[in-house]
């Protein structure tokens, strides 16, 4: 199993708790990772089973992507 951390902000800096993280891979066996939540520090460790490419979604809207498994910070 893999790990990326996704690291939410909002615009003006703080971070939000308990918000939804999913990500989308278009290659390999594509699909979409089980929902990980924000931490009380904004971060949000994302297990997922594809690598490469990814679409990070945050609520249900596509805030950034990353080369998975790894690590980006994403605002909302």
């Amino acid at each position: 199993m893999n790990y990326s951390t996704i690291h939410v902000q909002y615009r003006d800096g703080s971070k939000p708790k308990g918000t939804k993280v999913v990500l989308g891979f278009t290659g390999g066996l594509g699909g979409m990772s089980k929902p990980a939540y924000t931490d009380s520090d904004g971060t949000a460790m994302v297990e997922h089973e594809s690598t490469g490419h990814a679409d990070v979604y945050v609520s249900g809207s596509k805030r950034g992507s990353l080369r998975a498994p790894g690590e980006t910070v994403v605002f909302i």
